[in-house]
């Protein structure tokens, strides 16, 4: 994408010197930069995109452009909320003092014309204009949405199980390769040693930011959004059409609850939990009071210690006071680009201390087996699931070229008290997978969406593939799960 957004500017170059040449009228010099503002506009999103995600306008781009950056913390992002902005400013000065310059020559049409056309050709060799194919162009249309997708479905099968459902901010499998990172993972791989983990788990189209991986893992869909979506914060409901963990658990009378250090508004995390099921959503502002320093609180919410805390007095007074329940929660430790580690925690350094995400990595480590542990080690455990899996790959932090050099695969791990020797798996997968596994482990026998049990036999992974390869073909089937008021 690097050498088309060079050949985009080296014709937009050669498309303002024709037009700057061919002498041409006003109302020809706001078209003309019109085009020139769109295609460099064009070039600034890619590259935005480009420093968080390492890919570029992805579906995770369009998702937030469509539902907003509410409850996103922007004091990280300075610098390039800062370069953005000067490099538009200097854009539009360069345009006012070129279009002020007085042509000497006289008009000329042919000149004209080729500016023109090579302008356009610009736009349509934008990185941008090759990510939106990617996304919208279908891969297979014989590949009928129905064949693959299983309506929801649920049978008991066992006795049922309490569940304790953790989502690790961006703390992929791939920090577990020792050669790339040696002794930064250390209690995980001591929790997997008495877990059914799972090692292909690949991150496909829709699933690639934190609401991205919370709708594939609960519901079996990837995230898209309709085109013609305008206010999407003003949304009632959340993919209401689709049913997947929270539906099911509920009607088998479960209490389900969310806790997240980060607002509930961001992302639309408080209405995706609000529309499937869920009796208790807390965020940053109704955990906020329970808190009593303001060193408790980083630059996107509550810190993953006190978090950790918070939730494992909820899991005790769940455990005693309601026959079935569900406890879900994401830390913020690992966010991109720098992580954020607890006060109490500072003095934790990964080898020389350098890399700030990887210190963040070895502090979550610390943080989430200990919190596992304590449950383990309570009463209650033997009716207890707990399951371990990042929300999706890391985005562009401050490890992010080592990641790259890795085999990237998200985490999922899952811990019963009915299981206590290790099972890997290596079967293909991705996070659409996670919610029918589970609910395996909980007594129950489910299928919904396009996500598979991955510990089905009868389950092939050409299946599997097949459908991460025509997700993005299915696309206008998955957004009709969405209800338009």
């Amino acid at each position: 994408m690097i050498y088309n957004s060079l050949l985009s500017f080296i014709i937009i170059i050669a498309a303002y010197y024709l037009f700057f040449y061919s002498k041409s009228s006003q109302i020809n010099r706001l078209i003309f930069n019109g085009f020139l503002v769109l295609t460099f506009s064009l070039h600034i999103l890619y590259f935005v995109a480009y420093y968080f995600n390492g890919e570029g306008v992805n579906t995770a781009v369009l998702y937030h452009i469509n539902y907003g950056l509410a409850g996103a913390s922007f004091l990280e992002y300075w610098k390039v909320i800062l370069l953005t902005i000067t490099s538009m400013i200097f854009l539009f000065l360069i345009l006012s003092y070129l279009s002020s310059i007085k042509r000497k020559s006289k008009f000329n049409k042919k000149l004209l014309y080729l500016a023109f056309i090579l302008i356009i050709i610009s736009l349509l060799i934008n990185p941008v204009a090759f990510d939106l194919y990617k996304i919208y162009s279908d891969k297979d249309k014989n590949i009928k949405f129905s064949e693959y997708y299983k309506e929801p479905n649920i049978q008991k099968i066992a006795e049922n199980k309490n569940l304790v459902f953790i989502y690790t901010e961006s703390l992929e499998r791939t920090y577990f390769n020792v050669n790339l990172f040696p002794d930064l993972i250390e209690g995980l791989k001591n929790l997997e040693k008495r877990s059914v983990y799972f090692t292909d788990i690949r991150q496909v189209a829709g699933t690639s930011w934190t609401i991205g991986g919370m709708v594939s893992s609960q519901l079996g869909i990837p995230l898209f959004t309709p085109i013609n979506s305008k206010d999407m914060h003003k949304i009632k409901y959340f993919l209401p059409e689709a049913l997947g963990i929270g539906d099911f658990l509920k009607e088998k009378g479960y209490f389900l609850s969310y806790y997240g250090g980060a607002d509930l508004e961001f992302q639309g995390k408080g209405k995706f939990y609000e529309t499937h099921g869920f009796n208790e959503i807390r965020g940053l502002n109704n955990l906020k009071p329970l808190i009593n320093k303001d060193s408790y609180l980083n630059n996107w919410g509550i810190n993953d210690d006190i978090l950790f805390e918070l939730v494992f007095k909820r899991y005790l007074e769940l455990a005693k006071t309601k026959d079935k329940f569900g406890l879900f929660l994401i830390n913020l430790g690992t966010h991109h680009p720098k992580g954020h580690i607890p006060k109490d925690y500072e003095s934790i350094k990964y080898k020389n201390g350098d890399n700030p995400i990887l210190n963040a990595v070895k502090v979550s480590d610390k943080l989430i087996t200990n919190f596992v542990k304590k449950i383990i080690s309570s009463q209650y455990f033997s009716d207890t699931v707990i399951v371990i899996a990042s929300d999706h790959l890391a985005m562009r932090n401050t490890a992010f070229d080592i990641l790259e050099v890795g085999r990237r695969r998200n985490l999922f791990m899952i811990i019963s008290p009915d299981f206590n020797d290790s099972k890997k798996v290596e079967k293909i997968g991705s996070t659409l997978d996670i919610g029918p596994t589970i609910m395996s482990f909980l007594g129950y026998k489910a299928e919904f969406g396009l996500g598979r049990n991955l510990l089905d036999q009868s389950i092939s992974s050409y299946e599997i593939k097949q459908i991460q390869e025509n997700l993005t073909a299915w696309k206008e089937n998955i957004q009709s799960f969405w209800i338009d008021d």
